[in-house]
C-alpha cells in the first residue's frame, strides 16, 4: 500500500513537472514540425498517479485471488502459473527470472520433500521436564492456574485478616500522636 506522502510527491511531479512539459512539447511539435500528418487537437494527461494506483490494485486483487484460490475446493480450477506470474509482473519483477516453469517447480517440490524427509520427526508430546524459554504461549509448559481459587475464609486467601502479632503493632505516643520518625520510645 502507498504512503499518503508517496502519492502527494507523484500528483506534484504529475501536476507541475510532467503534463506542463508535455504541454510545451506537443505545442511545439504542433508550431514546428513539418509532418502534416501529426498535426491535431489532443490534450496532455500525466497519468502517473494513475498508473500507480491501477497497478496496485491490480496487485491486490491478484493476491487476494490466490488466497482464495488456494483452497482445496478452487484450487483445481484456477492457473497458478499464470497468477504467480502476474504477480511477478504487478510488483515489477522479472517473471522468467522469479518464478518456475512446470519442470523446474516439480524439481524444486521434489527437493523441498527431501529435505522435509531429513528433518526429525516430532514424537508424541509427553510432559515436558523443564520450561522451555522460547514458548510463545507464556505457559512455560507449567500448570499454574489449575485448580480453584481460595474463597473467603480458606488458607490463601487474600482478603483474610492477617493475624498481627505484638512486634507488628504500631506504637503510639502520648496524646494519640504518632511519634516523628527516627524517635525511640
Amino acid at each position: 500500500m502507498l504512503q499518503g506522502g508517496t502519492k502527494t510527491v507523484i500528483k506534484n511531479v504529475d501536476d507541475y513537472l510532467l503534463r506542463p512539459l508535455g504541454e510545451g512539447f506537443f505545442r511545439f511539435n504542433m508550431q514546428f514540425d513539418f509532418d502534416p500528418e501529426i498535426k491535431g487537437d489532443l490534450e496532455v494527461k500525466a497519468r502517473g498517479t494513475e498508473s500507480l494506483m491501477a497497478n496496485e490494485v491490480r496487485s491486490q486483487r491478484l493476491m487476494q485471488f490466490l488466497q482464495i484460490a488456494s483452497s482445496p475446493a478452487l484450487a483445481p480450477f484456477a492457473k497458478f502459473q499464470y497468477v504467480i506470474r502476474e504477480i511477478a509482473k504487478s510488483m515489477d519483477l522479472d517473471p522468467d527470472k522469479v518464478t518456475n516453469n512446470m519442470d523446474e517447480a516439480a524439481l524444486q517440490a521434489e527437493i523441498m520433500k527431501g529435505f522435509q524427509q531429513e528433518q526429525p520427526q516430532p514424537g508424541p508430546q509427553g510432559p515436558q521436564a523443564a520450561a522451555n524459554p522460547l514458548d510463545p504461549t507464556g505457559a512455560g509448559g507449567g500448570t499454574i492456574g489449575t485448580g480453584q481459587a481460595p474463597v473467603p475464609g480458606e488458607q490463601g486467601f487474600s482478603g483474610n485478616a492477617q493475624q498481627q502479632g505484638p512486634t507488628t503493632q504500631p506504637t503510639q505516643a502520648v496524646g494519640g500522636q504518632q511519634p516523628p520518625m527516627g524517635s525511640v520510645q
